[in-house]
């Protein structure tokens, strides 16, 4: 039987060999056993503090190697038991531990002093590792798999989330026959309805920051572990917890079952479907108002990046969310344990109308983020049977459902709502040759938003938008309730503060684009090597690829950040261009039923469609939509169909009516000063509703970056047709009869 003090030194060696803190807790069986176990300890630490360690300080092969001589200053409970290194006159490979790899992501938070290095970035780390392996197994199996005694995800996976080189490297060796049981080799086969989000699957040495060039190749110590044990143990020993070679392998080793059997199920494992479950719905409650009973109503704005849908929710009253609350946490008790307001006492016998315009604020925000971190929960959450009808709940709530197509394939129905998406205002059916390309894109595209999506779940990119969107709504809120707008009773901003308060948003969206852009790149372009992507058409470098990634964060930066500061912005900028707008209105209202005469379009470039899907594209894309970039590009995407439906319709209808006058065997190409004319015309029919400053709008918080290439052009022709129409003088224009018979 070993002695106490036998015991107490291997305890204290065993904790010094830890790389992360311990907290040890002794548990003696009698009082008197105190002064023995205290005297032990301070023996032990008094042979620590008098032992010498000799190093050896490596450099080059032109230098000598010298001795130096130190004293360990610390206890042996927390300082790793020293080694004596041989000299040698060969120089030899400095051996490092492999430690835990932190996130690029995380290393990006923490240069910028989001977060402090060390733990927090392990704990950034270890959350995106947890959103990853959730989003895998759901979007490859379109389920979870359960352990039946604690509810934990257990391991499934799919051999095409696999790295092919590092997926091979596995099966090197002839003799080996069988398969592993949970890689589904049938189903790689073949190419999955769905673009998974997820980066693949690589061997971690190669992200390893020592360059791993000491590591050998992905070894199955059979003898030791199951094949299946050893396989996850390699995948998951670079997140080893100590930090210590081999701690982590032997844990995951551990985690798994050592049967072949078990591994691919067990009796009492739970196998949770998701089948119509919405992988990412961003849900934003905008603002409030009281309705003809004097009950505060709740709009709900929501956008789901699977289909690049946005619509508003059905409209919500407290008790709506009061009783949704009470539907869930019979479901799962956890969401009970979520922060949700009460009303108050008093409301019972006073009506809602008299509540303070901050108490409203304060209670829509509480109920945005209830609805946001219920939304979350099969990321955040803890994963239990039941989440799908959890998510049934949620989805029903914000008025939408899920209809189930051919394979693993599916849609998103909307009940009544009023809903927005790029592929239902109007765009053209595109080439046979180019819709494989076309469709990578958008995959590609979505599958990054979903991902950033996720980053936007983390707790430290949360409270950091959460603080700068409150920090913003308060200031304009306070402008808002200021003596000078009580006493004015309407909200006046000059235009030059206008344009700076906007300008800060954009800012911080930027850096937070930049941020996501640096972090990210690495998984990006793993989800981009994917075979599900394989149609992309890209260039020699790339642009075509960076320019999606660029695109896709941008977007979702937008959702997360401009969406709840909409509001905000549109006081400063529909105030400030308040009198604009006002004249705009009157005199689109008044050429609204010009014809294409009036406006100069050359007889050759006459619409017989009166260029009604380009003013479509206008009205729903610019007029409708949310987002900046959003509106962009349906300016961009109007700008290109006017060229392309000339072009049709010269080719269409070559011969010449009366109207047309003189018939031309050979149509010029649409120019600059042709085309103005028609995007004026196309401006005016669509009736944009306050073009002033949605103009600003564009101008201020649009990408930089865009402003310099075909995006940038468009948006100056968008400028000059406000202008243009600004400028006009209606009533020299009509007595101009040069316009209505010009030669």
């Amino acid at each position: 039987r070993a002695s106490s003090e036998d015991v107490l030194r291997s305890i204290g060696e065993a904790i010094s060999a830890s790389g992360s803190p311990m907290a040890l807790h002794v548990q003696r069986a009698a009082h008197a056993d105190r002064e023995r176990i205290l005297t032990c300890l301070r023996r032990l630490q008094t042979e620590c503090r008098d032992r010498v360690i000799e190093t050896t300080t490596e450099s080059s092969a032109q230098t000598t190697t010298t001795t130096k001589t130190t004293t360990a200053g610390s206890t042996a409970l927390h300082t790793p038991p020293p080694k004596r290194i041989p000299q040698n006159n060969k120089p030899r490979k400095k051996m490092t531990r492999r430690g835990t790899i932190i996130h690029a992501f995380a290393k990006s938070l923490s240069e910028r002093n989001l977060i402090k290095r060390g733990r927090e970035e392990l704990l950034v780390t270890r959350q995106l590792r947890i959103f990853t392996d959730r989003t895998r197994q759901w979007e490859s199996k379109l389920s979870f798999r359960l352990r039946a005694v604690d509810c934990t995800l257990r391991p499934l996976l799919d051999a095409r989330d696999v790295e092919p080189s590092y997926y091979a490297s596995f099966f090197d060796d002839p003799k080996d026959n069988c398969l592993p049981p949970y890689f589904d080799y049938k189903g790689s086969k073949s190419v999955r309805s769905y673009a998974p989000s997820t980066p693949m699957i690589r061997d971690w040495r190669l992200s390893h920051p020592d360059g791993g060039g000491h590591w050998a190749s992905p070894a199955r110590r059979r003898g030791e572990r199951s094949r299946e044990a050893a396989i996850m143990a390699d995948l998951y020993a670079g997140s080893d917890e100590t930090g210590g070679g081999g701690g982590g392998e032997a844990r995951a080793a551990a985690a798994y079952p050592d049967s072949v059997v078990n591994a691919m199920s067990e009796p009492d494992d739970i196998f949770v479907p998701l089948v119509g479950v919405r992988k990412a719905i961003s849900c934003r409650i905008l603002n409030t108002f009281l309705d003809n009973r004097n009950r505060t109503a709740f709009t709900i704005w929501c956008y789901d990046v699977e289909s690049g849908m946005e619509w508003y929710a059905p409209v919500r009253y407290y008790n709506d969310f009061k009783d949704l609350r009470s539907a869930l946490i019979r479901v799962d008790r956890t969401i009970g344990d979520i922060p949700f307001p009460s009303l108050g006492w008093s409301l019972g016998f006073s009506s809602e109308a008299k509540e303070s315009a901050k108490t409203k604020e304060a209670r829509r925000g509480q109920l945005e983020s209830f609805l946001r971190r219920v939304f979350a929960g099969v990321y955040r959450g803890r994963l239990h049977p039941y989440l799908a009808e959890v998510a049934v709940h949620l989805q029903t709530f914000v008025g939408c459902d899920t209809v189930l197509g051919e394979g693993d394939g599916s849609s998103l129905s909307l009940s009544k709502q009023v809903a927005i998406s790029e592929s239902s205002y109007g765009k053209r059916t595109p080439d046979p040759k180019s819709e494989p390309d076309n469709n990578a894109r958008m995959h590609l595209k979505r599958s990054i938003m979903r991902y950033v999506y996720r980053l936007f779940l983390l707790p430290s990119v949360e409270e950091l938008v959460s603080q700068f969107v409150d920090a913003a709504g308060e200031k304009v809120m306070s402008e808002a309730m200021g003596p000078a707008t009580r006493q004015s009773h309407q909200f006046s901003v000059d235009k030059g503060e206008a344009t700076k308060d906007v300008e800060k948003i954009r800012d911080f969206i930027d850096q937070v684009q930049e941020l996501i852009l640096e972090g990210c790149r690495d998984d990006f372009i793993s989800i981009s090597t994917r075979r599900d992507f394989a149609a992309l058409v890209d260039d020699c470098d790339n642009s075509v690829r960076d320019d999606l990634f660029r695109e896709a964060v941008r977007e979702q930066t937008e959702i997360e950040v401009y969406v709840p500061l909409r509001s905000t912005i549109s006081k400063y900028l529909v105030y400030a261009w308040f009198n604009e707008d006002m004249e705009m209105k009157h005199k689109m209202k008044a050429l609204a039923d010009k014809s294409q005469s009036y406006f100069r379009i050359p007889k050759e470039h006459r619409s017989r469609s009166d260029w009604k899907s380009v003013s479509r594209i206008l009205k729903e894309g610019v007029g409708r939509s949310t987002l900046p970039c959003v509106k962009l590009r349906a300016v961009v995407d109007a700008a290109k169909e006017i060229s392309q439906l000339d072009s049709e319709e010269r080719s269409v209808f070559p011969e010449a009516s009366f109207f047309d006058g003189k018939v031309v065997t050979k149509v010029k190409a649409l120019g600059a000063d042709d085309f103005l004319p028609i995007f004026i015309y196309c401006f005016v029919q669509a009736k944009i509703e306050r073009p002033s400053a949605l103009s600003e709008l564009l101008s201020l918080m649009c990408d930089p970056r865009r402003m310099s290439g075909e995006a940038g052009y468009y948006l100056a022709s968008f400028h000059a047709a406000l202008t243009h129409i600004h400028e006009l003088d209606l009533t020299e224009a009509e007595n101009d009869l040069s316009i209505i018979f010009d030669a």
